[in-house]
């Protein structure tokens, strides 16, 4: 029999720092700079039908035309905690970077919509020089909304107003004997933006009341290009390049109250801001560890003025500050994630070469690979006989 040990090591996940809501700074950072989650190209291939191009839902907001959508890895989960260990700005990367204006008050699930101009516009979709464009000639919504009961009541009006708008998106894949190589380009141009919200939460539960105004417009244009290689589902890596310009305007004033924290709080902010970037993008993924390097150069002017006054726990706090910068800056930063639902089974250095239906350009139920599943999701499987 093996001696008992006297002490265990923890695991290693227990040591990882881990992710932290970046506390709201005046400036903040723009829309300019890339999404703190690495993405890559996913290895799929194109669809054989086009889909037909329908119009927005009420009260569902469009994503702005400035922001870069390269398709999500397989592996890397929806929206996992990343962690910056290395972050570096130089010049006025961070001065000419200015943000704001978005929407402060959000309805509960149960909130009554009350909706008073849905002109979705006209989408269009088309398939064109290999690839499809895609836009709209505009959009406008105005609504409502509306609760009250279990001591929340929430009450707010919003508003969107869209331009036309154009993208262009071309992905190609390619399976071959040592993996699967896949590419991406899209490109992006929106006229105008403009939304705005207005409303009150009271929470008499928690004793948080809150009031916001909030505007913001915007326009700018990006063009986006990625590569990447998957030896198998354990093993790849990618590139992307990215370059964007846009300009915009906000402003927003918020109260809020809470006694329990002796909190008593105004605060106001506007500003605006014109910028132009290019970015470069280089990252992977080994088993349940991703991780990427982003550089980047930013030039712009932007002037912001802020300031709030009350009770913050308890302390009489007052501030204003008024920022104007023009110039060129640097923006240097890692990003690591570790998908703890990623399993390792079967080895990191089998599986590399495709599928059967990939090699042969044939569709073959036979060859199509079922996801993994855990112990705990056979386990649940089994109980419920679904295996």
């Amino acid at each position: 029999m093996s001696p008992r040990r006297i002490g265990s090591t923890p695991p290693r996940s227990a040591t990882l720092p881990s992710s932290k809501l970046a506390q709201s700074k005046l400036p903040a950072r723009a829309s300019t700079l890339p999404a703190s989650t690495p993405t890559k190209p996913v290895a799929t291939a194109p669809a054989v039908t086009a889909t037909k191009p329908t119009a927005t839902p009420p009260g569902a907001t469009a994503p702005a035309a400035t922001d870069s959508k390269p398709l999500k890895h397989p592996g890397m989960p929806e929206g996992a905690p990343s962690y910056s260990p290395w972050e570096l700005s130089t010049g006025q990367a961070s001065d000419v970077m200015v943000s704001g204006g978005d929407n402060k008050l959000t309805a509960p699930l149960a909130a009554k919509q009350k909706l008073f101009v849905d002109k979705p516009g006209s989408p269009f979709q088309k398939d064109t020089f290999g690839g499809t464009v895609s836009g709209n000639v505009g959009s406008m919504q105005a609504s409502t909304s509306s609760y009250s009961g279990s001591g929340v009541h929430h009450y707010s009006a919003q508003a969107e107003l869209r331009g036309p708008h154009v993208g262009y998106e071309l992905q190609k894949t390619h399976a071959g004997r040592l993996g699967v190589t896949s590419g991406q380009v899209t490109a992006e141009a929106n006229t105008f933006k403009a939304q705005a919200q207005a409303g009150v939460s009271l929470d008499r539960n928690e004793h948080a009341y809150t009031a916001a105004l909030t505007a913001k417009a915007e326009t700018g244009v990006g063009v986006t290009a990625s590569a990447g290689h998957d030896f198998n589902r354990h093993v790849g890596g990618y590139v992307k390049g990215e370059a964007k310009a846009s300009a915009s305007a906000y402003a927003e004033g918020v109260a809020s109250l809470d006694p329990k924290t002796a909190t008593a709080m105004l605060s106001g902010q506007v500003g605006a801001a014109a910028t132009a970037g290019a970015y470069a993008t280089a990252g992977g993924h080994v088993g349940r560890l991703h991780g990427s390097v982003t550089g980047g150069v930013v030039a712009g002017a932007a002037a912001q003025a802020g300031g709030k006054l009350g009770l913050e726990n308890g302390f009489l706090k007052h501030s204003a500050d008024v920022n104007a910068a023009a110039g060129v800056g640097t923006h240097v930063k890692t990003d690591v994630a570790v998908d703890l639902r990623h399993h390792l089974e079967p080895g990191i250095a089998a599986g590399l070469r495709p599928a059967l239906a990939g090699a042969t350009s044939v569709a073959s139920p036979a060859s199509t690979i079922e996801p993994e599943k855990s112990r705990i999701e056979n386990f649940f499987a089994k109980a419920f006989h679904r295996a």
